[in-house]
């Protein structure tokens, strides 16, 4: 059975990949700050700002065959406005904290001959957004990030996968109300399955989705 580690698992886009993972099969671990519960889903309290803990419970598990890389904030506030503390806290979660997952279960994938490292990004990734500007900058980073380890690990049998995601109905920025255009997480999670469930000897490197009419 092929085993799965999926971060931010306790509520939107995270909850619902390993939901999703779970439902197909799959020996499925989620990790997040806060306590949650998925049926078929083995989950635990983890940080992954806190690199200790992460290498201790990546170097814990008896098999990896995918990670995916979700854990991650945002902010939504003026330029002029953003205190230089907020900048950190973004780049320590959504680049140092992916940093840590990565390089940890790439140790993993390399002593085992191979693995995906799935990271989740936003169109932020390519792209500028107003009044967002340190999530752009940490997704800029995690793409290029990811682009760096791919061209150094690939040829070791890891496969690094950027998903760079348009508008989803999550409440990553707090509550709001619900855009019927904005993509769903459901059909985001099967999507990522799919991507895992590849022949080991294809990698798709980077996806850019959007949803229609925004």
């Amino acid at each position: 059975m092929n085993t799965v580690l999926v971060t931010g698992v306790s509520r939107g886009l995270g909850h619902a990949i390993a939901a999703a993972f779970a439902a197909r099969g799959w020996n499925t671990i989620g990790v997040a700050r806060s306590a949650c519960q998925i049926p078929g889903v083995r989950t635990e309290l983890l940080d992954v700002c806190d690199e200790q803990a992460v290498t201790a419970f990546i170097g814990s598990l008896p098999k990896l065959d995918v990670v995916v890389n979700n854990a991650g904030i945002a902010r939504y506030r003026p330029l002029l406005e953003t205190p230089t503390a907020e900048l950190r806290e973004i780049l320590e979660v959504n680049l140092i904290g992916a940093f840590h997952v990565m390089r940890e279960t790439a140790r993993r994938m390399v002593d085992q001959g191979g693995g995906l490292i799935l990271n989740i990004a936003s169109d932020a990734a390519v792209k500028g957004i107003a009044q967002m500007a340190p999530y752009v900058a940490s997704k800029h980073a995690l793409l290029g990030l990811a682009r760096s380890v791919s061209a150094e690990l690939r040829s070791r049998g890891v496969r690094v996968c950027t998903y760079c995601l348009g508008p989803i109905s999550t409440e990553i920025l707090g509550p709001v109300s619900k855009n019927s255009r904005a993509l769903q997480p459901a059909d985001i999670a099967g999507m990522i399955v799919h991507l895992a469930e590849l022949p080991a000897g294809m990698e798709v490197q980077e996806m850019l989705v959007e949803p229609m009419g925004m």
